[in-house]
This record gives structure tokens, C-alpha cells and sequence, in this order.
């Protein structure tokens, strides 16, 4: 089993408008706790969306839409005040628009101020970055890819809670037999 640097992250995706974080807006977000516990917020926005986010990301939000400022009450709360390590897949673009609601002032972000990337952790531990979907892969860790919608946020951060831990389970190896 591997030990991770702390035990306290929550895991986090976002969807959101746009790859380009100077003109997308953020659409929804999930973050998962390692217990389970969940926290989905689906965003008010009537922008414009790439093709991409329209065909994929669109038609899974179904949720009651909220304020930047509400879903940043909300978060906080969720939180709670152990400033905990995000961790995110790709965490860049994740980062970007978590900026977008708690900007960059030091006591302003209800967690460690910047994500932990799991991308970045499997190319350390001599893996592709983007094994984390490969279903041959998830399948040997036990993580059934049925379970998850791919491009809704929860359902994201769900599935790179699962991963993650099997993950730590398996001493940082993917089995590939």
C-alpha cells in the first residue's frame, strides 16, 4: 500500500465552457470526499459553450442552477476548515476555474492553494498520464466504468475517487494482467 503525503483530499472535477480558461465559464462542479460524501453544483450560465461542451456536457446537467456566490457558500461549508489537498485529473484546467470562484488572495481558498494532479502521479509512477481511462486498466483495478457518466463532474470526481484509492492500494501500480 502506498502513503500519500496527507490523508486529508477531496477529489475535484469541473465541467466548463470552454478549454480557454480567458474566455470559458465554469458549468458544473463535483467534489468527493474519501468517505463518499459529495457536493454537486451545477452553475448559472446561458454563454456560449464550445460544440464539444454542447454535445458532451450539456445534456448530463439536469440540476438546479446556482450563483457563483451561493456555490462558493456552499463549498466552503462542505469544506469545512481542514484545508484540504484537491485532487484533480488534468488539475490545470480544473485550477483555472476553481480560481474563477475563490481567486488567488492567500485566506481566501477553503483548500490548499493549489491541486495535487493524478495525471502527474501515474506518468511518476512510470505510467501513461492518460491510463486513468483505460478500461482494461480500471477494469483489473475492480473499478466498474458502467458506474460513471464520463463529462458530468460527480460523476467524474466519483470515478477519480475510486481510482485514486485503488490506486494507493495497489503500492501506486495499475494492474495490467
Amino acid at each position: 500500500m502506498l502513503k500519500s503525503f496527507s490523508d486529508n483530499v477531496i477529489f475535484l472535477d469541473t465541467e466548463f465552457s470552454d478549454l480557454d480558461p480567458t474566455s470559458g465559464e465554469l458549468l458544473s462542479l463535483g467534489l468527493v470526499k474519501p468517505s463518499g460524501e459529495e457536493l454537486y453544483i451545477e452553475f448559472k450560465y446561458n454563454g456560449v459553450t464550445s460544440e464539444w461542451v454542447k454535445e458532451n456536457v450539456l445534456p448530463l446537467m439536469d440540476g438546479q442552477r446556482t450563483t457563483k456566490e451561493q456555490a462558493k457558500e456552499e463549498i466552503i461549508n462542505f469544506l469545512g476548515e481542514s484545508l484540504p489537498y484537491l485532487v484533480a485529473c488534468v488539475s490545470q484546467f480544473d485550477a483555472v476555474y476553481w480560481y474563477k470562484i475563490f481567486g488567488f488572495e492567500k485566506g481566501q481558498n477553503p483548500a490548499y492553494w493549489f491541486p495535487i494532479d493524478f495525471a502527474a502521479m501515474l506518468f511518476a509512477y512510470g505510467l501513461h498520464p492518460e491510463s486513468y481511462k483505460d478500461p482494461i486498466l480500471l477494469k483489473n483495478l475492480g473499478v466498474d466504468l458502467s458506474k460513471y457518466r464520463r463529462h458530468h463532474a460527480l460523476d467524474d470526481a466519483r470515478l477519480l475517487r475510486d481510482i485514486y484509492i485503488k490506486f494507493m492500494e495497489n503500492g501506486g501500480a495499475m494492474i495490467t494482467d
